[in-house]
């Protein structure tokens, strides 16, 4: 029988089958920085052939910026400072190029001048455990998110029932100042509208409330309310530092660090702007133009809708002044012409009433003078009535009427009306607006000639009057196009001139067409 090796050469063996056979990473470190022994699961994780591994300082292996705590951590256990430690993680460099997380429990013998450490790869745990930090982050970045986009829906609810209910545009300009403010986190919040003189007039201020509401400032220097001036777009300024303007001095003692500004724009124009600032270190966030320009709609809505209001206001107060004129000068017509010529009618046939019964030789002169006051006051009514609305266009239509104009100026005027009858209204309106156009052409224009044309398409009649005169007319520039602009939106149709000098003028009244009941 073969001799059997003795127990202790037999445990050796084993321990080292063990050692590595090990899935975990077994190494031995000595106190003079090198590996003394390695298993073959450490081998396999980073990539290195056994000689590399023993032949260079185990410090060469880790991660630059993990050397300092595994060289303090090493000194320690070498110093009898501590003698074990448990779930220590540092990443090791392997051969690939790539970095893997090693996690290691060691113990130290001192009287043999080593360290024993058991490591384990912990790479993918903490990828996955990064990776379910960053999705937590993301369900409560969204979590916030879809809180804060419902605070701002409501705030863009309440300021637009305060526009749907027509409230005055000073009370949705303070609403929108304080729900910017809220939602914001700003100190200050402005709305400012610019002035044709080259300043800006604040119309609502909430927060610090540095620039006072009716104050007026001159754009200029460099600020918010000049940078969105002479851009027309968003502006930022995240330092006050170099900031200038005549009303910036007054918010440096109170330090604002960050301010962004969105135009509000109103059919096209530039009307005004809002501002938020604030005294944070850290800058207003990247998206806070983007939410400011949600509020500039609503602001511009009801900036419109007053305007419109008083635009209409306006124009019913022309219209009832121009009927009051109408009927005024109406009367005046009446009393000094064709009444006075009536009354002298009456009084000379009683005159010649009573010569007939006297048997007075005057009694002819006297009726062919009652005939005459007669025919006059006749006369006199009836331009009254043309003054009024020609009875050629009652009874023919607005071809016959727009014939009867031009057949009255000695302007040549082509004529092409490819309309038949309709509405009353429609029709008086068109008359009136071809009437005042060429009376303009006339008086006005030095125009060589004028055309009328006049087509409905898709319910909407179409009467345009163009001229080859001089050109340079404009609607508030004339009371009687003030009018028509009135008369035309009555029937909620739209006057539009165009008049540039030295190019004619082109007058176009576009009036929707209802079916006659």
């Amino acid at each position: 029988m073969g001799s059997e090796p003795p127990p202790v050469a037999q445990s050796q063996s084993e321990l080292e089958e063990f050692f590595d056979l090990a899935l975990d990473l077994m190494v031995i470190v000595g106190f003079d920085g090198y590996f003394k022994r390695v298993n073959r699961a450490y081998e396999r994780t980073l990539g290195y052939p056994l000689r590399d591994l023993l032949s260079r300082p185990f410090l060469e292996f880790v991660h630059p910026e993990d050397r300092p705590s595994v060289r303090d951590l090493v000194g320690e256990l070498a110093g009898g400072d501590r003698t074990d430690v448990t779930g220590f993680e540092s990443r090791a460099f392997c051969r690939d190029g790539s970095v893997r997380w090693l996690q290691w429990n060691s113990r130290t013998l001192p009287e043999r001048g080593v360290i024993f450490a058991v490591g384990r790869d912990v790479t993918d745990r903490r990828r996955d455990d990064a990776e379910l930090r960053e999705a937590h982050r993301m369900v409560e970045a969204s979590r916030a998110g879809l809180a804060r986009l419902a605070e701002e829906q409501a705030a863009l609810r309440r300021i637009a029932t305060l526009v749907a209910r027509g409230q005055p545009p000073e009370e949705v300009f303070a609403a929108v100042a304080r729900e910017v403010e809220r939602l914001l986190d700003a100190e200050m919040t402005n709305l400012a509208r610019y002035d044709p003189d080259g300043a800006f007039t604040v119309v609502a201020s909430s927060g610090i409330g540095l620039l006072a509401v009716g104050s007026r400032w001159p754009v200029g220097g460099k600020n918010l309310a000049t940078l969105v001036f002479e851009t027309a777009g968003p502006a930022r300024l995240d330092n006050y530092v170099e900031a200038s303007g005549a009303h910036i001095d007054g918010a440096r003692p109170v330090g604002l660090r960050s301010s962004v500004g969105v135009p509000i724009i109103l059919e096209g124009r530039l009307w005004g702007i809002i501002g938020v600032a604030t005294t944070q270190a850290e800058p207003l966030p990247a998206d806070t133009e983007a939410r400011l320009s949600s509020f500039t709609e609503l602001v511009a809505t009801a900036i419109a809708n007053a305007e419109s209001h008083a635009a209409l206001a306006a124009s019913r107060a022309r219209i009832v002044a121009a009927a009051d004129e109408t009927r005024r000068r109406i009367e005046r017509d009446l009393h000094d012409g064709a009444q006075q010529r009536l009354v002298h009618t009456v009084i000379v046939q009683k005159l010649a009433l009573r010569a007939l019964h006297n048997g007075d030789a005057n009694v002819g002169k006297l009726m062919t003078e009652a005939l005459q006051h007669a025919e006059q006051a006749n006369s006199e009514l009836s331009e009254l009535a043309h003054g009024i609305l020609p009875s050629v266009l009652t009874r023919e239509g607005l071809r016959a009427g727009i014939q009867a104009i031009v057949s009255r100026i000695s302007l040549p005027v082509s004529v092409d009306m490819a309309v038949e009858r309709l509405p009353a209204g429609v029709e008086a309106t068109a008359y009136f607006v071809v009437s005042e156009a060429l009376t303009n052409v006339v008086k006005h224009a030095r125009a060589d000639g004028a055309a009328v044309t006049a087509r409905v398409d898709r319910g909407v009649l179409r009467i345009e009057i163009r001229d080859d005169g001089i050109g340079g007319a404009h609607a508030g520039d004339s009371s009687g196009l003030r009018g028509l602009e009135d008369r035309v939106s009555a029937l909620d149709g739209r006057l539009v001139v165009e008049s540039h000098p030295g190019g004619g003028t082109h007058v176009c009244a576009l009036l929707p067409v209802s079916q006659p009941g």
